[in-house]
């Protein structure tokens, strides 16, 4: 039986050259973490996170903290960060909280974070009440610009100071995010780092050992010199790019989209084609299906525009792509039943990499790859 799913197939040798990759431009001893939020950008955490563990990542990075916890099976021991500030307007708690917090205090490798000092002061009466024997490591986040999360730059050294004297806390992290990262020389990503560097440097003095990290994959390709502890690699990591009009062309997108040809059918001309009818044929055509629709990721927006790989040769996507279901023009393609159509490509140079699909339905690389669904196969190779 030929499956009925498309299958992401996973480049090792492609991920872990990218990692290396940035681990040549960042300077010698700075940590790298890898951000596997949003199950690996739609790659697979299940997959990508062991493949970078044994390749010597330092640290993994998630959005919350059901994430960190689902990846601990996962990560080799690695520290795992929560990038979601734990918010807790006092310290009570929803028994999903609590369970969440309790599950987190027997993990030692999960870090959380906070952006204010009663939030800080509500978790850590939390802890002690549910684990009077734990501590939990935190890391504080300011905001220097991108105006979303983060504790102001004027309240961030009692922010830090709230989480290093108390007992039940461990101080250990303060970061930020670039809201330009992604643009190489773009003034607010100097400004931000400098701005980032100044608070910094006073709460450094009160506590040396704190971990600073800002960049991301833009941030640690074109400012790599900045003077801090750890990098946060993510859509690099995955070979897509930061911006598509600023390439980091020694990327190498580590996942393609393959799935069967499930039928052929022959139609005449006039025939309308998928719902809505909104292609009808011009000519007498054969017809396949492919097993992949907007359920799975491959956006509805490609009806009608998008094209395919089958037999070296591209062949378009026509009709409306549908929740399960793509159907493509194989008129001119001797292709067969059973025969491997490529929706999505890794070759960068490709109308049909990531990136350029994603262009072309009008967004980024990170949608789409966030996008892909769970029915898909994922396999490393």
């Amino acid at each position: 039986m030929l499956e009925q799913a498309g299958t992401l197939r996973i480049s090792r040798q492609r991920l872990i050259h990218n990692l290396h990759v940035f681990r040549r431009r960042l300077p010698a001893g700075m940590l790298l973490c890898a951000t596997v939020k949003a199950n690996a950008y739609g790659h697979g955490a299940q997959l990508v996170a062991p493949l970078l563990a044994a390749e010597g990542i330092d640290w993994f990075c998630v959005y919350s903290l059901a994430e960190a916890l689902e990846l601990l099976p996962w990560s080799a021991d690695k520290p795992i960060l929560a990038l979601a500030p734990v918010v807790l307007p006092t310290d009570h708690a929803t028994k999903d909280t609590c369970d969440l917090i309790s599950r987190a205090m027997q993990a030692p490798t999960i870090r959380l974070s906070v952006t204010d000092a009663n939030s800080a002061g509500n978790l850590a009466a939390l802890a002690q009440r549910l684990n009077p024997s734990a501590r939990l490591s935190v890391h504080v986040q300011i905001d220097t610009g991108l105006t979303r999360q983060g504790a102001d730059i004027d309240t961030a050294a009692a922010v830090c100071r709230a989480v290093a004297e108390n007992s039940r806390l461990r101080l250990e992290g303060l970061f930020m995010h670039l809201s330009h990262g992604d643009v190489p020389d773009h003034p607010e990503s100097s400004r931000q780092l400098v701005e980032f560097r100044r608070v910094s440097r006073a709460i450094q003095a009160e506590y040396p050992d704190i971990l600073l990290h800002a960049q991301n994959s833009g941030g640690a390709w074109h400012w790599p010199h900045e003077p801090l502890g750890m990098a946060r690699l993510g859509i690099g990591l995955y070979g897509l790019q930061p911006a598509i009009g600023s390439p980091l062309k020694e990327l190498q997108p580590i996942a393609e989209l393959q799935a069967p040809i499930t039928a052929i059918h022959r139609r005449s001309a006039g025939t309308g084609v998928g719902y809505g009818h909104t292609h009808v044929l011009s000519r007498a055509s054969r017809l396949g299906v492919v097993p992949v629709g907007y359920a799975d990721g491959y956006p509805r927006l490609l009806s009608n525009r998008s094209v395919v790989l089958i037999k070296d040769r591209l062949v378009p996507v026509i009709g409306r792509v549908s929740m399960d279901q793509t159907i493509i023009d194989l008129t001119d393609s001797a292709a067969d039943v059973g025969d491997s159509v490529t929706l999505i490509s890794d070759d960068p140079a490709s109308p049909l990499c990531m990136d350029a699909l994603a262009d072309l339905c009008g967004t980024i690389g990170y949608e789409l790859a966030t996008g892909l669904g769970p029915r898909l196969i994922r396999a490393a190779r």
